[in-house]
């Protein structure tokens, strides 16, 4: 089994849902879902628990910076009730750009915020009353206890926020690895992991793989290229991709965006480095193969984000029919 979950997208929520349904039907055992523009998260997890009956459901991820903890804990608390026990809680401190530029909120130390963050959100999904005062300050009423408690991931880049998502974390979501990234961050998550006192079993590293069947490298890549582009934009990944021995496709693609010409600086975006973050192939067997190297490289999850080619008549018939192509059974 390469790919043990999805993650679901799509334009409406509906879409999401019918991800799910399919995802459950054909053995998948969890059904993710990112929150960056619309539809929200939340809503969408709502939907997908209402219409599955088994698969589990998490967030990959929300931001923190957009939820007080309080609120927070009464939404997955709600989903963990309303969907039998099957919820996982993503967060992520996301960018700048996202929680100050779009939502005209403060975005500062996320590593001590993620921490107080979850420390708060465990304790109010466990039952307790607490009066804290910190980055967040808080005197909100106790919540009843979720049964059974919701596992807590988060979405981790840097070296320091995996070594604290493995010190505090039930599981660590990385997002366009590559073979190298991954065995970099599962050295950090393991840092994190021996300081808490730990066993490396106690967290799950998965991650997110963006796949594309279709005979074209032209089609198949430039969904992922139109991605990558708020990507490429970010201060933080392009620190990354520069580590990981990619500064030349960053270096190209500011000057070009610079210069004006978005289009030239989409479309050079390299062949390299699309195959080494993404899964594209011309069957679902190649595709499993390249899966299978990155699982190798050291997770413990795959989970595939499916994605329809460039210039398909109907995008959610292409996006089922890939989850029906890599399915597990």
């Amino acid at each position: 089994m390469t790919y043990s979950g999805i993650v679901m997208d799509g334009d409406h929520v509906r879409d999401h849902v019918e991800q799910a349904q399919a995802a459950e039907r054909l053995g998948f055992g969890s059904a993710f879902v990112t929150e960056v523009q619309e539809p929200d998260a939340i809503t969408v997890l709502t939907a997908a628990a209402a219409g599955t009956e088994r698969i589990r459901i998490g967030t990959g991820i929300v931001p923190i910076g957009l939820r007080d903890p309080y609120l927070a804990a009464m939404s997955f608390w709600s989903l963990q009730d309303l969907s039998g026990g099957r919820t996982i809680a993503g967060f992520g401190v996301s960018t700048p750009a996202i929680v100050t530029t779009w939502h005209g909120l403060p975005w500062d130390r996320p590593l001590a915020r993620m921490r107080e963050y979850i420390e708060l959100f465990r304790g109010m999904t466990g039952g307790e009353r607490l009066r804290h005062e910190g980055l967040y300050q808080t005197r909100a009423p106790a919540l009843p206890a979720a049964a059974p408690s919701i596992p807590v991931y988060i979405g981790a880049l840097g070296e320091r926020m995996l070594e604290l998502a493995g010190e505090i974390a039930d599981g660590v979501i990385l997002n366009y690895p590559t073979v190298t990234t991954i065995a970099r961050s599962v050295a950090a998550i393991e840092r994190g992991i021996a300081r808490s006192g730990r066993a490396r079993a106690d967290v799950r590293i998965l991650a997110f793989l963006r796949t594309v069947i279709d005979d074209s490298y032209e089609a198949a890549s430039a969904p992922i290229k139109d991605e990558l582009l708020a990507y490429f934009m970010a201060p933080v990944y392009q620190r990354v991709f520069t580590a990981d021995g990619y500064g030349d496709d960053c270096e190209a693609f500011v000057a070009r965006w610079g210069a004006r010409e978005r289009e030239q600086a989409i479309a050079g975006i390299s062949e390299a480095f699309v195959r080494a973050h993404a899964v594209v192939g011309r069957s679902a067997d190649e595709c499993r193969a390249q899966a299978e190297g990155l699982v190798a490289a050291g997770l413990d999850e795959a989970l595939l984000y499916p994605i329809a080619a460039a210039g398909v008549p109907n995008e959610q018939a292409a996006v089922l029919e890939t989850i029906r192509a890599l399915a597990p059974v």
